[in-house]
């Protein structure tokens, strides 16, 4: 969805990278993604990354990344709220995330709010 609405920026999903399998382990995803220069900006709804698996933090904590996490409650919403306060917030990621001076984190709320966590060496 967001491919489509988004015009200046690229915005790709992990399905659509024919590096990346379904079984692909997220480490090997952030592992990829941290040598791309330009670094992109990492969206994922996978709150375990920073919460249960230390393995999956640690790697992102070194990888340089700008990183938005969904949170679980966002996604606890009809697919059909998800999608428009996602496109209600987008500019605001945007405008987040390109304004960082060093890799941060960031959570989407299910109330459509962007709130920056921190930098995400620290995570």
């Amino acid at each position: 969805m967001l491919a489509g609405y988004e015009t200046a920026h690229r915005v790709m999903h992990e399905d659509d990278d024919t590096r990346f399998r379904p079984t692909s382990e997220d480490t090997f995803i952030i592992e990829a993604l941290s040598h791309e220069d330009p670094k992109p900006v990492f969206l994922t709804g996978d709150l375990n990354m920073r919460t249960k698996y230390p393995h999956e933090r640690r790697a992102l904590a070194q990888s340089g990344l700008t990183v938005v996490f969904f949170r679980k409650t966002f996604h606890n919403l009809p697919v059909h709220t998800q999608a428009m306060k996602l496109l209600k917030v987008w500019p605001d990621v945007v405008r987040a995330t390109s304004r960082c001076r060093r890799p941060t984190a960031f959570e989407v709320t299910a109330n459509g709010r962007l709130e920056q966590i921190g930098p995400t060496e620290r995570l």
